[in-house]
């Protein structure tokens, strides 16, 4: 099915006067509208602040000018929000809208059929670098290629329409060297699409004495100048750095005083340290519990936490289509009584989840919140597992099958795990946006500033909106301006 939609038409619907670039790309959402080719994608690519999101909402008002339904999805929970905020419309996660709740595994607390699409829909996927091809562990989800079940449920209704959006600078699926989702040649090649694409160039979102937007725009630079780079092959990078008072160098010993300014200036779940590992992501969320908060005990009120584990045992929705995800934000707001059982520590808390506006009473899995290592390990999950089935046999008896659904509804094997959120790894940070964001790139003085790692920086500078601090920096790697 093809539609009959020019390209003035969304151009019109426009908030701002367009660039060249949002024009061009207009024109060719429209082409690709018109094609009646049933397996067809438009990918939109853009750069940080090259206005995407405004013209998404272009897109979607022009689309339902003529009658089509438009829905805005992300890859994250954080991404949706950030979405919604900006297009003052709704946007859910992906999964929860591909997804529905079959019968329920053991280890995951249950199994994600595909879901069934049913009107003409055009579904714009925001942050798609971020769609995954593989799954690197045990996945409840369809098939584990989370790429290949959006194109299926998108094609199950003639008529449905799809615009995957992303940023090809920022960092790809863990385990992945492209992001498939927005590579053109990969979606030709595995999955027989026609493809029509747009890269949006032209700056809009941020002045041009950004300090941030210009160290975006040479990293993008660098990697566009050497886009055959292999792994581990160093890239010509230096910084310029000065004369912007929105990105600073920050020297080691005024770390302590600069977080704290950054507190008070814009709180707390506006400032965001992003680290390079889980090891030194460990260090910064202890020494701002220590050095900042002098918090002694091993959890606060009000303290700021993020989900180590996909969670589904809080899911309230038949379909568990509302479980709580790898990577949301959690603020504790109560504590209540403590368990030490199977060698591990609990707590009954009642929590926000400030991406949701909705407040829970969970049992909190606090084993691990020290551990360098970013979720508990399938091994250690099972030992907590087989302990739970000694107990539930020695109390039933009663066969295998109603061991497991015991277990399944019991809330220790259904405790939230959870890690300290003051400080994260880009992966983690990626489709989320803070107002201030500290970088520690200690790793750059002995790894080699390959294109991953030149994407690691990208994607941790473009997490702000507006403040980067840039700590650990090697010397020979900046220079800096002499109005600075």
């Amino acid at each position: 099915m093809k539609y009959n939609l020019q390209g003035e038409e969304v151009l019109q619907n426009m908030a701002f006067n367009p660039t060249l670039s949002q024009e061009q790309a207009a024109r060719t959402f429209a082409e690709y509208m018109g094609d009646d080719y049933p397996y067809s994608v438009f990918l939109l690519k853009g750069y940080a602040g090259t206005g995407k999101t405004t013209l998404l909402d272009a897109i979607t008002r022009s689309v339902e000018d003529i009658g089509l339904n438009g829905e805005l999805r992300a890859t994250t929970g954080r991404a949706a929000k950030v979405l919604a905020q900006a297009t003052g419309r709704t946007a859910t996660t992906v999964h929860r809208k591909i997804y529905r709740a079959t019968a329920a595994s053991v280890e995951e607390g249950g199994a994600y059929k595909l879901a069934s699409s049913s009107r003409p829909t055009l579904f714009i996927v925001d942050e798609a670098s971020m769609i995954s091809t593989s799954s690197s562990e045990i996945t409840p989800f369809g098939t584990g290629n989370l790429l290949h079940d959006l194109l299926e449920y998108v094609w199950q209704s003639e008529g449905c329409r799809l615009i995957l959006v992303g940023d090809t600078a920022q960092l790809p699926p863990v385990g992945s060297d492209i992001s498939e989702a927005l590579d053109a040649e990969s979606l030709r090649a595995h999955y027989g699409m026609h493809v029509y694409e747009a890269e949006l160039r032209d700056v809009v979102r941020q002045k041009a004495e950004s300090g941030i937007l210009e160290q975006a725009t040479y990293l993008r630079e660098v990697l566009e100048e050497y886009p055959e780079a292999v792994e581990g092959e160093p890239l010509p990078l230096h910084l310029n750095i000065g004369g912007q008072e929105d990105l600073k160098i920050l020297p080691w010993e005024e770390l302590t005083d600069t977080i704290d300014t950054a507190y008070r200036k814009y709180g707390k779940e506006h400032v965001l340290i992003i680290t390079p590992s889980n090891k030194r992501a460990l260090m910064h969320n202890q020494g701002v519990r220590s050095y900042i908060f002098d918090y002694e005990d091993e959890i606060v009120r009000r303290e700021r936490l993020i989900v180590a584990r996909n969670n589904y045992y809080y899911a309230q929705k038949r379909d568990r289509s509302d479980f709580i995800a790898n990577g949301e934000i959690v603020e504790l707001l109560h504590t209540y009584k403590h368990y030490h059982m199977y060698g591990l520590h609990f707590v009954d808390a009642s929590i926000a989840l400030p991406d949701r506006e909705e407040e829970l009473d969970v049992r909190l899995l606090l084993s691990g919140l020290a551990d360098e290592q970013a979720q508990r390990t399938y091994e250690q999950r099972l030992e907590l597992y087989n302990a739970l089935a000694t107990d539930y046999q020695a109390e039933a008896g009663s066969g295998i099958i109603d061991v497991r659904r015991a277990i399944r509804k019991d809330p220790f094997w259904g405790a939230l795990e959870i890690k300290y959120g003051y400080a994260v790894t880009a992966h983690k940070a990626q489709g989320g946006q803070w107002p201030c964001v500290i970088v520690d790139m200690s790793f750059f003085g002995f790894m080699p500033h390959d294109r991953s790692m030149i994407r690691w920086l990208y994607t941790a500078i473009t997490r702000a909106t507006e403040r980067v601090y840039l700590l650990n920096v090697p010397e020979d790697l900046y220079s800096l301006r002499q109005n600075a």
